[in-house]
């Protein structure tokens, strides 16, 4: 977050948490996949040929979940506040929503869970719109995020 010298300009980076990078994925992806071809193997040559093509099946289908997962740790919301509006700029290497509104029309708000254990949402509302930001964090972090844009919302002194 940059607060401006006279705090009417703030911004916020939130990321999802990347605990591995693609590299990284393509190293257990690789690793995993030469473990369950070798048993695999081994069960084929005991005449259980069968088992190779679920081997590759499994191996296609952790491909594809680790893919997706890494491709939505890229995801990136881009909180501006200014001294009149508040934009937030959403995507992944490059942004491809962009949301304005009005700082004086603006509400930020902790929405509580609907059932028990479920995520709180945090959401931004103003003149009929309403837009989720920081659906990749906790609870803990919502508050604290709800928190800091409320008081970079306050008129400065």
């Amino acid at each position: 977050m940059g607060v401006g010298a006279d705090n009417s300009r703030s911004r916020f980076v939130v990321t999802p948490n990347n605990s591995m990078s693609w590299r990284e994925n393509k190293i257990l992806i690789a690793s995993l996949a030469i473990v369950s071809f070798g048993i695999a193997a081994g069960f084929a040559l005991r005449g259980f040929w069968v088992i190779l093509p679920f081997a590759g099946l499994e191996i296609i289908m952790l491909t594809g979940i680790l893919y997706w997962s890494s491709l939505q740790t890229t995801r990136r919301e881009v909180i501006s506040i200014d001294a009149d509006n508040i934009t937030v700029e959403v995507g992944r290497k490059k942004m491809r929503h962009l949301h304005s509104f009005q700082r004086a029309w603006i509400r930020v708000e902790l929405c509580p869970p609907v059932r028990p254990h479920w995520q709180s949402r945090l959401v931004m509302r103003s003149k009929g719109k309403e837009l989720e930001i920081g659906a990749c964090l906790n609870n803990e972090e919502r508050r604290g995020l709800a928190a800091s844009i409320n008081r970079a919302l306050l008129p400065s002194v």
